[in-house]
């Protein structure tokens, strides 16, 4: 049964890990990570997971756009230009940031310029298993069944999306867990399904990405048993997850969960599709060629640009798609840059006026600060949620949209709407930037002023 429905494990193109979520929230004069976010309303990148017994520090890997070979992740203009303390806590840019520039000091931030409303309701698509019951009976699955039904461990991850022939580093700590990977070990199979959890319901995803367990290393002596251990994946594959077995256990935290699905496959893997490929292509190299002209604050490298390809398979629109994945989330992250940089600035100046020594670091106390200086911080918190709120969409719903596509075509329209909507945001961009230059020009041929 095994063999039937296994697939078979790829090499690995090899795996980097990152460093560990930031401490808890600190006060001093260069605001910490988690500072950050708790001015801003959003989560540390660890918290979700954490709640599944993990914290996640996967990245995305493939070939080099200048070469063959997998390269390690480069850091980011933006990253680069800020000062030590600030720069080691930038979220890890993913799926090969080298493709992309993020250059510091632009005339606007990212999100700056107001998106279409009529955008694809992605998340709206998205189909989604019922909730789980608790009060459900364990359901024991005949392993004699004829059609052999295929079960596997069910691991939720909040809300992330992970996409076919993407490589990730998980660590774990919570004991449900830790017995997974146990489990799949002795039997062989090294497999589980990671779907996306509905952010107001908590509902599973019903199509979800399959990770294939490719290393384990046992960490307990090192870390005092805080993780057990720190695990290299590959993502080999999709399926439609057909019911969970035992729901009783989500709840209690007994035990991880289980369920019977079923390989999902693109239905068109014999059709040709050439032609609507080669249009996906030139439409993201104009986009490329855009963001360039325009100075974007990040944006792709346009030597990337003879690499494109939106064909089936790793090197070809999942590529796409993980890139554009990596883009959305270096966007966010430069924008997460931004409000540090706001903070620090803002407690500089306030330090400056009580005559502190800038030269050694300094504690301040939140609660401590003036009540102008806390209004300030209030407008910068709900500030950065209105810009941040829909860009954290886009680098989730989308992607996880293409997962549950079940045809090449379907996904290259997906993907398709997606450059649509930057198409907007950059010819949007571009009638700004053409308004107030217009106005600047008119202001210099006004004649000066002649008194009467």
């Amino acid at each position: 049964r095994r063999a039937r429905h296994s697939w078979r494990p790829p090499r690995s193109l090899g795996r980097r890990r990152t460093s560990a979520a930031p401490k808890a929230m600190s006060s001093t004069l260069r605001a910490s990570p988690a500072f950050v976010r708790a001015m801003s309303g959003r989560a540390s990148s660890a918290s979700a997971p954490a709640a599944c017994g993990l914290r996640d520090a996967s990245s995305w890997h493939h070939r080099s756009v200048l070469g063959g070979k997998p390269h390690r992740l480069l850091r980011s203009r933006v990253a680069a230009s800020q000062p030590a303390a600030s720069r080691r806590w930038q979220p890890p840019p993913s799926r090969n940031p080298a493709a992309f520039r993020t250059r510091a000091g632009a005339a606007d931030g990212p999100g700056s310029v107001d998106e279409d409303d009529e955008n694809r309701d992605y998340l709206a698509e998205l189909t989604w298993l019922p909730p789980l019951d608790p009060t459900k009976e364990t359901e024991t699955v005949d392993p004699t069944s004829e059609p052999p039904l295929m079960v596997l461990p069910v691991f939720p991850l909040g809300s992330t999306a992970y996409m076919p022939h993407s490589d990730h580093v998980l660590n774990i700590f919570e004991p449900r867990y830790r017995q997974m990977y146990s489990d799949i070990l002795f039997n062989g199979s090294r497999r589980f399904v990671v779907p996306v959890s509905h952010p107001e319901t908590g509902r599973l995803a019903s199509v979800a990405p399959v990770f294939y367990l490719e290393d384990l290393k046992e960490v307990s002596e090192q870390t005092a048993d805080a993780v057990k251990y720190v695990c290299s994946h590959k993502v080999i594959g999709r399926v439609t997850i057909k019911r969970t077995l035992n729901d009783s256990v989500w709840s209690d935290r007994s035990s991880y969960l289980k369920a019977v699905v079923e390989p999902l496959e693109d239905f068109d893997d014999d059709e040709d599709l050439s032609t609507k490929e080669g249009a996906l292509v030139e439409r993201f190299a104009s986009v490329i060629e855009k963001q360039t002209k325009l100075g974007e604050p990040v944006r792709f490298t346009t030597n990337l640009i003879e690499t494109l390809s939106a064909a089936r398979g790793e090197d070809g629109l999942w590529r796409l798609a993980g890139l554009w994945q990596s883009l959305l989330q270096n966007r966010l992250s430069a924008k997460e840059s931004e409000l540090s940089n706001d903070i620090q600035q803002l407690l500089r100046n306030y330090l400056k006026q009580q005559g502190a020594d800038m030269q050694s670091k300094v504690t301040v106390q939140f609660d401590a600060l003036p009540a102008e200086i806390r209004a300030e911080f209030t407008r910068l918190q709900q500030t950065y949620r209105e810009e941040s709120m829909a860009m954290v969409g886009q680098t989730i719903y989308p992607f996880v949209l293409l997962v549950q596509c079940d045809s090449h075509a379907e996904r290259l329209n997906v993907f398709g709407d997606m450059l649509e909507e930057e198409e907007k945001r950059l010819q949007a961009k571009v009638a700004l930037q053409s308004l107030f230059s217009g106005a600047d020009a008119k202001k210099d041929d006004e004649p000066p002023a002649t008194e009467a």
